[in-house]
């Protein structure tokens, strides 16, 4: 990787770690204040409709995102027809959903969704109305505006959230958080962004982007799918109490291990198209992202793993929150995998292999639908482990064809992170015998001996290795050219 491009992934990466953590934190912080108030059928009943949201979503935007990112030009004329185009589908999709609730609420046999389906997805058409301001932040990487902005909704949501939840004790505190989330966001993004849309249309414009992001549609639809078809699948056919325990589990499996992959992949993504469209080799700079991204994920996703029972029901206040930290240990190989399924795929986006990336999508489901038809006949702790079994056999599809573009082998990427990955399960094997031995402690005194030997033992064993060098690197970039 250039020195300019290391510079720009350094200096940005840490407005986008805090757009990212700093939303999901305090929606996570007003989660564990909501427990006190709400029961798990509750963040069960919205759990059940963020597959048809994110389907919406992926519709919505129809991954022209991606194809402005990579374009090294854009037009006023391009922008406005892309943001017409947005527009129009979401309101489309928006009334589809609006007089499909009764059909969804019968589905999950909740009545209470009719109503909750039709205040829910008017996220929609808000979100559409701040595609376009957003994709240019991330274009032009500003992503301390960004940052700030997703904050300031977040706080404001979550506080209304609480005073909802605390007086009328029911599922319409997480309705609202959600809708005023995006709402103060579009409101902020129009008002502190320069672009605005122009009365233009132009089909040539949509068609120029198409060529490029009618396959991420197809690969974003079937990801929105696949990627919330357990929650759909919990929902139907076991009850809405189990989905909130495995909805908030798999919350925090995500934000652990998705959100810290995702803030170096949107950052990296236009730094190293940039710097792929100068004519500059990609594998050394991805394998530094690899590597590094997986330490820093499997060392939280570890963490996590030894002490899921006892963070549940300590977090959530109450023991009956302990099948969800079940459920999250269950899920951990999967969060410990995510990076190598994520970051390898960024290659073929730089690359502009949308159909390689369509291909792959297809294959990987295919996969999980065998999987999942299997796991459905077994109880739910069976059901939510296959997903992890899935991300292991995964692993291989993706090494083989997401290195071959940049000629980095299966068997090569697999020597890089088998040095990680032993020692992180080292460290989770101490971890767990850390926590037996201390088990007629207190659940905080638990806890907290457990995550800091086992933190010792981490960085004792990843002290003196390369990748953690460059993370040390990496940081003291980030510190530097904040100062």
């Amino acid at each position: 990787m250039g020195n300019s491009a290391a510079k720009q992934l350094a200096s940005n990466t840490i407005w986008n770690a805090f757009e990212k953590f700093s939303q999901l934190g305090i929606q996570l912080l007003c989660t564990f204040i909501l427990a006190r108030f709400l029961t798990p059928s509750d963040f069960g009943i919205v759990g059940m409709l963020v597959i048809f949201t994110q389907i919406s979503k992926t519709i919505t935007d129809s991954g022209f995102s991606i194809a402005i990112i990579r374009e090294k030009e854009v037009t006023k004329e391009d922008l406005s027809s892309v943001f017409y185009l947005n527009l129009i589908l979401a309101v489309i999709i928006y009334w589809i959903l609006f007089f499909c609730s009764p059909y969804i609420a019968a589905f999950y046999h909740e009545p209470i969704l009719n109503d909750v389906c039709k205040v829910t997805f008017l996220v929609i058409p808000i979100f559409a109305l701040t595609l376009i301001q957003t994709t240019l932040l991330k274009r032009n990487l500003q992503f301390k505006k960004l940052s700030i902005i997703t904050f300031v909704s977040s706080i404001v949501a979550s506080i209304v959230a609480v005073f909802l939840a605390y007086y009328y004790k029911n599922v319409w505190a997480l309705v609202i958080q959600n809708l005023l989330t995006f709402v103060i966001e579009a409101l902020l993004l129009w008002i502190t962004t320069k672009w605005h849309p122009s009365l233009i249309f132009s089909i040539k414009s949509i068609s120029k982007y198409f060529r490029f992001s009618k396959n991420l549609l197809l690969t974003g639809l079937l990801g929105s799918v696949f990627n919330n078809i357990n929650a759909l699948l919990i929902g139907h056919f076991y009850t809405s109490t189990d989905l909130g325990f495995y909805s908030q589990a798999n919350r925090i499996n995500g934000i652990a291990s998705h959100t810290s992959t995702d803030v170096i992949k949107s950052v990296s993504f236009p730094v190293l198209s940039k710097y792929y469209n100068n004519g500059g080799d990609l594998k050394s700079g991805y394998k530094k992202v690899i590597l590094v991204t997986i330490l820093f994920v499997g060392s939280i996703i570890t963490l996590l793993m030894s002490i899921s029972d006892d963070l549940f029901e300590i977090l959530m206040g109450g023991p009956e929150w302990r099948l969800a930290g079940k459920y999250l240990f269950l899920l951990g190989l999967s969060g410990i995998l995510y990076p190598l399924h994520a970051v390898n795929q960024n290659v073929l986006n730089v690359k502009g292999d949308s159909r390689t990336i369509l291909f792959l999508e297809i294959i990987r489901r295919c996969i999980l639908i065998l999987i999942l038809a299997i796991a459905l006949q077994f109880s739910v702790p069976v059901f939510v482990a296959s997903y992890s079994f899935y991300s292991f056999v995964l692993l291989f599809v993706n090494l083989h064809y997401c290195g071959k573009p940049i000629n980095y082998s299966t068997k090569e990427q697999l020597i890089d992170i088998a040095p990680i990955i032993a020692r992180l399960f080292l460290v989770l094997l101490f971890s767990f015998v850390c926590n037996s031995l201390f088990v007629s402690f207190s659940i905080y005194v638990r806890c907290f001996l457990t995550m800091v030997l086992s933190t010792l033992l981490r960085l004792l064993l990843f002290y003196r290795t390369k990748v953690f060098n460059e993370v040390l690197i990496l940081l003291a970039g980030i510190l530097k050219k904040e100062k």
